[in-house]
């Protein structure tokens, strides 16, 4: 290993599933300063954005679909990272409802899985590896959101599963819990006064960033990471402590 060149990802092409905006954008854009050849997906068409997606491959990809994941992964030869930064939340007491509810499971737990599946013959090929990111409510849950605590904590143990089943073929497979980021999944639970009841419970100090989680994503997905697998790396600054 040179480790001079460790986080070096030219010539690597790496996916970054939900990475519109928010989260998934800071990580996606993080793999593109690092050189990588980085391909993205979002509920929409590109234009529908605000964000600069120039050096990104933009994909619209419907999660809801199992036709449309499958077609989808069919565009690829090749890949040496997925990184599935995907998840949604309904609120209004939605998620107490079954349609609500299987709508989130639908989308942030069976479509991880999918995209993990689709994708594992060409990581098993290049010797790559995917991370999940779920969440802290996987571990301490969000009482007005039971699909979308019950979809993250769900994403830990499938995440381990799948560590155990392909781990002999040379795929590594974690999950990244990012603690309180502001982002647009986030927005009545953000904004200045909000913020500051949030520090009041974080070690740390200060809310999230995207590129806090992108640090941890691209570490597990480098050569520094190469004995990690099956493992929840929590990135909220302490607040679960």
């Amino acid at each position: 290993m040179n480790i001079k060149n460790v986080l070096d990802y030219s010539g690597k092409t790496v996916l970054v599933c939900g990475a519109s905006d928010g989260i998934g954008y800071g990580v996606a854009s993080m793999y593109k300063a690092l050189g990588a050849t980085v391909h993205i997906t979002g509920t929409r068409t590109a234009d529908a954005y605000d964000n600069d997606f120039t050096g990104m491959e933009f994909h619209s990809l419907n999660l809801q679909s199992a036709d449309d994941i499958s077609a989808f992964a069919k565009k690829f030869d090749h890949l040496d990272a997925l990184v599935n930064c995907i998840g949604t939340v309904l609120w209004g007491k939605k998620e107490f409802e079954r349609e609500g509810f299987e709508f989130i499971i639908n989308i942030n737990l069976t479509g991880a899985m999918q995209l993990c599946t689709e994708f594992f013959p060409l990581l098993e090929a290049s010797g790559g590896s995917m991370v999940n990111l779920d969440s802290v409510v996987s571990i301490r849950p969000a009482p007005a959101n039971p699909a979308y605590s019950a979809s993250k904590a769900g994403l830990v143990q499938l995440t381990k599963s799948l560590a155990m089943k392909w781990g002999r073929k040379g795929v590594r497979i974690n999950t990244v819990a990012p603690g309180m980021v502001p982002t647009k999944l986030t927005t009545n639970q953000s904004g200045p006064e909000a913020e500051k009841e949030w520090i009041k419970q974080i070690p740390l100090s200060r809310v999230g960033k995207p590129e806090d989680i992108g640090g941890a994503v691209v570490f597990l997905t480098s050569p520094l990471a190469a004995y990690i697998t099956g493992q929840q790396i929590v990135v909220d600054g302490g607040m679960t402590l």
